[in-house]
């Protein structure tokens, strides 16, 4: 039977009637629990979001705390390292040299290098016989003192040290006596050398039952009594660099200057209350000792004789004062003029704080390289002066690489300069 249009129309109606509002209920229930389904999913994720949101706040508030406290501590830290940390020395108020005003009658220059072969920094110069010899620092570690020719030739070895030889001179036999500085103090020492080896044996080890706090420099006399020159009472255990700048923070004003008689095997006090008792040059026709003084600026005279004197007291003669740089090497040449070799400039901030500790103990506990900052030698400032034997200036040495004077030695007509910090070289020019 064929069912014609009215029929499936009549159909459709019915089933709509009988079936409708059952399917209708279906569709509505399932779109009912569709929307229940999404808002709980919708409210799932909210939760979710808002917990993640939570733990999120959480973790960056635990972060800020961490910070917060890592930042105290920073803090506390810095203030305790540049403000209550202790140091030795502590820093001392003293009154700051004059300014130099004098000038020199000749600038010299033309420094002609020479090489060293695995060697810097040379802190003494001497020449004798036509060999100069130059201690220095090896790149390999320790320290030496090496010879050459006036040329630069024939470099050879002479003797080596573990620790930091920081001067030495010849006696009248050719015996080198030479200060050696270690990190728990310092000694005087004897060598001998023949051309094919050297011999040393220590001398000074210790004064009234304490250590040599810092040997700095040696002159040999005359009549073979070695001088030599403690730089300050305390203990230099970063080399003689950093202790040069130590006690122009500190300016303790404990240098000493003494003498070693080889002969009655006696150490006496020659000269106290230096400022950095830095350098020594000896004197024969006068019989007399001059004494570089680094935080005073100033070269002071004693009589070779003499002892137990006090820097600026009586019998103790102010030859050169209100220098432009702090003064370390001294030497005498051949006319009885002393030449002075300044390793830094004059600093203005560090003699603006003279009568300030605060502000100098600061400094002092500043790390090494910001410490260097505070100091060094400019380009076309002095490297090294000449004084006549009456303490007039007469000539000057420029700085031309801004590196200090660490060494010198004048002989015949030539100036043997060892450079430091930024110009750790050996050099010489005619004057």
């Amino acid at each position: 039977m064929r069912l014609g249009l009215v029929e499936l129309l009549l159909v459709l109606a019915i089933g709509t009637l009988v079936f409708g509002p059952a399917v209708y209920g279906w569709v509505r229930g399932w779109l009912r629990r569709a929307k229940q389904t999404n808002r709980e999913i919708a409210r799932r994720r909210a939760q979710a979001q808002a917990q993640m949101r939570a733990e999120r706040d959480a973790v960056l508030h635990r972060f800020q705390i961490v910070g917060l406290v890592l930042a105290v501590l920073m803090a506390l830290s810095l203030v305790y390292a540049l403000l209550l940390r202790p140091i030795d020395p502590r820093p001392q108020s003293y009154t700051a040299p004059a300014v130099a005003t004098e000038t020199a009658v000749r600038n010299l220059s033309g420094l002609t290098e020479l090489s060293l072969e695995g060697y810097t920094d040379p802190s003494c110069v001497r020449v004798r016989e036509g060999w100069v010899y130059l201690s220095v620092q090896s790149e390999a570690g320790g320290s030496a003192i090496l010879r050459m020719r006036e040329d630069g030739s024939s470099l050879t070895k002479v003797l080596e040290s573990e620790g930091e030889i920081t001067g030495f001179d010849f006696d009248p036999a050719g015996e080198i006596w030479f200060s050696v500085l270690t990190g728990k103090g310092g000694m005087i020492c004897r060598g001998s050398y023949d051309g094919w080896g050297a011999s040393t044996e220590k001398i000074v080890t210790q004064i009234d039952g304490e250590p040599l706090p810092c040997p700095a420099a040696v002159a040999v006399g005359a009549d073979g009594r070695v001088y030599f020159a403690n730089l300050s009472a305390s203990v230099a255990g970063d080399g003689l660099e950093n202790a040069l700048r130590t006690e122009l923070l500190a300016h303790t004003a404990t240098g000493q200057v003494y003498v070693y008689d080889p002969a009655a095997r006696t150490v006496q006090l020659v000269l106290e209350g230096v400022a950095g008792a830095a350098g020594l040059a000896f004197v024969p026709e006068e019989n007399a000792l001059y004494v570089s003084d680094f935080g005073q600026r100033c070269i002071w005279k004693v009589d070779a004789d003499a002892r137990e004197l006090t820097a600026g007291g009586r019998d103790c003669a102010l030859f050169a004062g209100a220098l432009p740089g702090y003064p370390g090497a001294l030497g005498v040449d051949d006319e009885g003029s002393l030449w002075v070799g300044y390793r830094f400039n004059r600093s203005p901030w560090l003699e603006g704080q003279a009568a300030e500790t605060f502000q100098r103990g600061v400094a002092l506990r500043l790390p090494y390289r910001m410490q260097t900052a505070l100091f060094g030698v400019e380009a076309g400032s002095p490297a090294a002066q000449e004084y006549s034997s009456a303490g007039q200036l007469l000539a000057e040495v420029p700085s031309e690489n801004g590196g200090g004077a660490a060494a010198l030695c004048p002989v015949g007509s030539r100036l043997y300069l060892g450079g430091s910090d930024d110009a750790p070289v050996l050099g010489w020019l005619l004057y």
